[in-house]
């Protein structure tokens, strides 16, 4: 006999799936948003509608962790380099979305006769959002939109300012507000998170060239993160979403788009995470209490009103002073507006204490309700009008793509291409190409080749991706994986020979560089082995206007690589040390040494260059003259790791 609420865990999660695949289908049929689906179907479902599953246990924690990876995501998609760019949109519209629903809420809250702590805690709930409508903003790809960077950046400072605004009502509500507190809670804070943001990534690179060189086990520590530092914020008094959202910040570089933990991180909280937030937030909604309770009624629509034309007036001023259009106004708005567990979380703490009762608490769901939405009608109306941002001029690094054919040479060069890739957090593409007679047990073959490879660029800490493809030649099979894959350069290895019939670096090679829409990095690896000092070789022409593009190029590659590999770096070139050291510092390499050496390139190299070292040079792009001093360098230097860079 099967009794209600259902308790059998199997039971349990056959009605959660059903409602998750069902909702979102039939709201879609019925042209309302697939979230508005999901919190009608945990009304039906729970304890207001047919009761047929409790909100207590699992589904309010697996709610609970769905509110945490909302937070986590958002923080893992913040364009840094945007929001670093545009950081004053960002605090510009966090101080004002923040400024203005409070002012409004807790005047309302005062009016319905309730005790100043308790309308300042009311406030807090609907002073912060909750970033429901941002699975459209991902769909859309509008994420690196310059209203949606402010927006989300404006998320942390409101949503930290929501945190300090509820624990300062609290502590003065319940008469705990000494001097302890005051010193204690800011200190706490900013220790939290200048910890978080400084030894997280530490931590993660460490583990990603460690033990997490494995899939899973990435995917796993990424997750761990996320809960462990929700937890502790929650220990230390910080509401547990700013842990997620700053756990999702400490990983954002690691975890980036098109990689395989991002992809699984997707799925999962596209098809696990979110639905059951949604569905378990609709469960609190308890229409018929509402609707019979006058008050209820009342402050319900009066924090409604209040919460939806602040927030919006204070996302209009922003737009009107950044000069943002209707559509990206209409996407902050729906940002910005959504409630959800987190506002009910911060008025539950007020009917613990005491402060507030349930009519409050009734209130405070429907708020939920009708803010949830508008931001999700709202969203479906302007996301589809956003203009997508123009690409960002990405690193050199970001999608490396190297050949690999022959097993005792895939791995040093797809190492080296893990060095590349890593100081822009990227992935290296090992592809094997084959013509269209290879065999079934070929293509097997090469795909041990292809994986073992993989597993090298796993080693250094890079994301790769390995794979053998069927192409007219071994040239079009590379170009064609640069476009497919959006590669950044490629990353060829070299004898550091040629013979009679090749041009300068070899056929396939030089048919690769004539062709390619990206830099190519010729590789030749040495027999040291370990890497222990970088040597950047410059010549005259490097240092002339024309040379401008191979000496940008070659500085980048040497303080990548000398970066990621944690070695010095040696400038040598016709230049005095204070010259070059000029030309290739930044903020990715400090301390260069230099050394002034006018003579013929390979002398100076012979002179300079020992055991461990690793030597980059550049080439212009083209067949002239100039190009015939990489094959001089490569016999000058055929026992050290040789990597000459061609711009394209």
């Amino acid at each position: 006999m099967v009794s209600l609420p259902l308790e059998q865990p199997a039971f349990v999660f056959a009605v959660l799936f059903v409602a998750i695949l069902v909702a979102p289908l039939v709201a879609e049929r019925l042209r309302a948003p697939g979230l508005i689906g999901l919190l009608l179907a945990g009304t039906l479902i729970g304890p207001a509608g047919l009761g047929l599953v409790a909100r207590g246990g699992v589904v309010e924690s697996l709610g609970a962790v769905g509110l945490l990876y909302l937070m986590f995501v958002s923080g893992l998609d913040l364009d840094l380099d945007g929001f670093e760019e545009y950081r004053r949109d960002s605090v510009l519209l966090g101080v004002l979305t923040f400024i203005v629903p409070a002012v409004a809420v807790v005047t309302l809250a005062l009016a319905f006769d309730l005790r100043f702590a308790a309308a300042v805690m009311i406030g807090s709930a609907f002073t912060s959002h909750t970033l429901l409508t941002y699975p459209v903003v991902q769909r859309f790809g509008i994420v690196r939109n310059r209203a949606i960077t402010a927006t989300l950046g404006a998320t942390l400072l409101c949503t930290v300012a929501a945190l300090l605004m509820l624990a300062v009502a609290a502590a003065a509500g319940t008469g705990s507000s000494d001097l302890g507190f005051w010193v204690g809670f800011p200190i706490g804070l900013l220790t939290f998170g200048v910890v978080t943001l400084m030894g997280l990534p530490r931590l993660t690179r460490w583990v990603f060239r460690g033990v997490g060189q494995d899939r899973a086990v990435r995917l796993t520590f990424v997750l761990a993160a996320m809960f462990a530092l929700s937890a502790t914020a929650d220990l230390v008094n910080i509401e547990p979403i700013v842990g997620a959202f700053l756990a999702g910040l400490a990983v954002n570089r690691f975890v980036g788009e098109g990689t395989t933990v991002r992809e699984r991180l997707d799925v999962l909280g596209s098809a696990l995470f979110i639905p059951l937030f949604l569905i378990s937030t609709g469960m609190l909604i308890d229409p018929i209490s509402v609707a019979t309770n006058p008050r209820t009624l009342a402050m319900g629509a009066a924090f409604t009103g209040a919460t939806l034309l602040s927030k919006s007036l204070a996302a209009w001023s922003t737009a009107r002073l950044l000069g943002f259009d209707r559509n990206e106004l209409g996407m902050m708005v729906s940002l910005t507006v959504g409630q959800a567990a987190g506002a009910l979380a911060a008025v539950i703490v007020a009917s613990d204490l005491g402060l507030v009762g349930q009519e409050v608490v009734d209130a405070t769901v429907l708020v939920i309700l009708v803010t949830a939405l508008v931001a999700a009608l709202s969203a479906q109306h302007f996301a589809p009008r956003v203009a997508v941002p123009p690409v960002r001029v990405r690193g050199l690094g970001q999608r490396v793509v190297v050949p690999v054919a022959n097993p005792h040479t895939a791995g040093p060069l797809v190492e080296l291409a893990g060095l590349v890739a890593g100081a822009d957090h990227g992935a290296v593409v090992a592809v094997n190409v084959l013509d269209h007679a290879a065999s079934p047990h070929e293509v097997d073959e090469h795909r041990k080749v292809t994986a073992e490879a993989e597993r090298a660029a796993l080693r250094v800490g890079a994301e790769a991706v390995s794979l053998v493809r069927i192409d007219a030649s071994p040239t079009a099979g590379v170009l064609h994986t640069v476009v497919e894959h959006a590669g950044t350069s490629i990353l060829m290895g070299w004898t550091g020979h040629t013979n009679r019939r090749e041009a300068f670096f070899g056929s396939i090679i030089d048919a690769v560089i004539a062709r390619a829409s990206v830099p190519v990095l010729v590789a030749h690896p040495g027999s040291d082995g370990e890497i222990r000092r970088v040597v950047l070789s410059l010549t005259s022409y490097d240092l002339t206007i024309e040379g401008e593009r191979t000496l940008e190029l070659t500085r980048d590659v040497a303080t990548r690589l000398a970066t990621q590999a944690g070695v010095p770096l040696l400038v040598v070139g016709p230049e005095p040390p204070e010259r070059l050291r000029a030309l290739i510092a930044n903020e990715r390499q400090r301390g260069v040494e230099a050394v002034h050496d006018d003579r013929a390139q390979t002398v100076s190299l012979r002179d300079h260059t020992g055991p461990g070292d690793l030597v980059v040079t550049g080439v212009p792009p083209t067949r002239g003259r100039l190009a015939r001093r990489a094959l001089r360098v490569g016999r000058t230097v055929q026992d050290r790791t040789l990597i000459v860079a061609v711009p394209h």
